[in-house]
């Protein structure tokens, strides 16, 4: 993991200095990496729960207001965004989020536990943004219980093991009893909004968020960001959990650095990734072992220079069960680099 990281900040930065300064300040599009992984917070990493994701995006802008049609139009519109100063921006992003039980090394279902989950997954956003707001659309196409998931944590454990010459972590052996093993299509829609609701948007800045999610995730959330320091991008930019939800597109602003802080409550519907979906999975949970409000906050540290955005995080979620063993607060760090060009 450490070699894959340096080897794409390296390839990154060669690639950024290669552009002229006048190229970036007309930057149309760009492409972001980003890992979630409980080893980057060793001191409360115990490699469960929301145990990695991994994803790869290309965004872009466009002009102002007029190719928006359908339900992002007519919410935009409702919020009263500025045609001649809202901003369009689009992207794409394959992604894989996956969750473990605690027991890596057991064969057999761990009852009691969260059931091995994963979701491989292409998205769509469309988001528009002025001054005041931002508004998001999120189309998300899927496939639960690929095996993409074990074949990449069984290899990221064996990387380790082989780096810090330990038997530890082990390599998961339960795969095999994952929510739709074998893979199923599946679907979510995402409409999310955020409002700056203080700051001076130079130094820093308050918004206030909230989304709707319907499919395999059914839910709801309201939250609040916060961004301190040296600001040059729109406060909708933040970077905070781009794998799972993160609200908008990334930043096009000049050369920046800030710390922030996000925090959401979720109201959970369901959640495919431990009720299952449609097919039969050796271990599910009913409605009534989920927890109905759920808690997840991030915090980092985010700077920009030449084009290159890199973001550093520290992200936790409440329990999602609220029986067992699994009744447990999930801890996860986040690595992030984007480039636009």
């Amino acid at each position: 993991m450490r070699n894959t990281c340096t080897a794409s900040l390296l390839l990154l930065g060669f690639f950024v200095l290669a552009i002229p300064a006048e190229d970036l300040a007309a930057a149309q599009k760009g492409y972001g990496i980003y890992f979630d992984q409980d080893l980057f917070l060793p001191l409360v990493n115990e490699d469960r729960d929301y145990t990695m994701g991994v994803a790869v995006e290309r965004f872009e802008r466009e002009s102002i207001f007029q190719l928006l049609q359908g339900p992002l139009g007519s919410v935009g519109s409702l919020l009263s965004i500025d045609e001649q100063r809202g901003e369009l921006r689009t992207s794409y992003l394959l992604g894989s989020v996956n969750f473990t039980p605690d027991d890596l090394a057991a064969t057999t279902p761990v009852v009691g536990d969260r059931p091995y989950a994963s979701v491989l997954y292409l998205s769509n956003k469309r988001v528009v943004s002025d001054a005041i707001h931002a508004v998001g659309v999120e189309l998300q196409v899927g496939l639960l219980g690929a095996y993409v998931a074990r074949e990449i944590q069984r290899h990221l454990h064996r990387y380790w093991r082989e780096a810090n010459h330990s038997r530890e972590p082990v390599t998961p052996r339960g795969w095999g009893n994952q929510i739709s093993a074998g893979g199923e299509p599946t679907l979510r829609l995402r409409l999310a909004h955020s409002g700056r609701l203080l700051g001076d948007s130079r130094h820093w800045d308050l918004a206030g968020t909230y989304d709707l999610s319907i499919g395999y995730q059914t839910n709801t959330s309201v939250g609040l960001a916060l961004r301190t320091g040296l600001l040059r991008s729109d406060f909708s930019s933040l970077p905070y959990d781009p794998i799972n939800r993160g609200n908008f597109v990334p930043a096009f602003g000049d050369d920046e650095l800030y710390l922030w802080g996000a925090a959401r409550v979720r109201l959970v519907g369901y959640d495919a990734l431990l009720q299952g979906q449609f097919r039969d999975s050796p271990l599910t949970y009913d409605g009534d072992a989920i927890r109905r409000v759920v808690v997840d906050a991030g915090a980092g540290v985010t700077g920009s220079w030449r084009g290159v955005q890199l973001t550093l995080s520290a992200n936790l979620k409440t329990s999602e069960l609220d029986r067992g063993p699994a009744d447990r607060t999930q801890w996860w760090g986040g690595f992030y680099v984007t480039v636009r060009r």
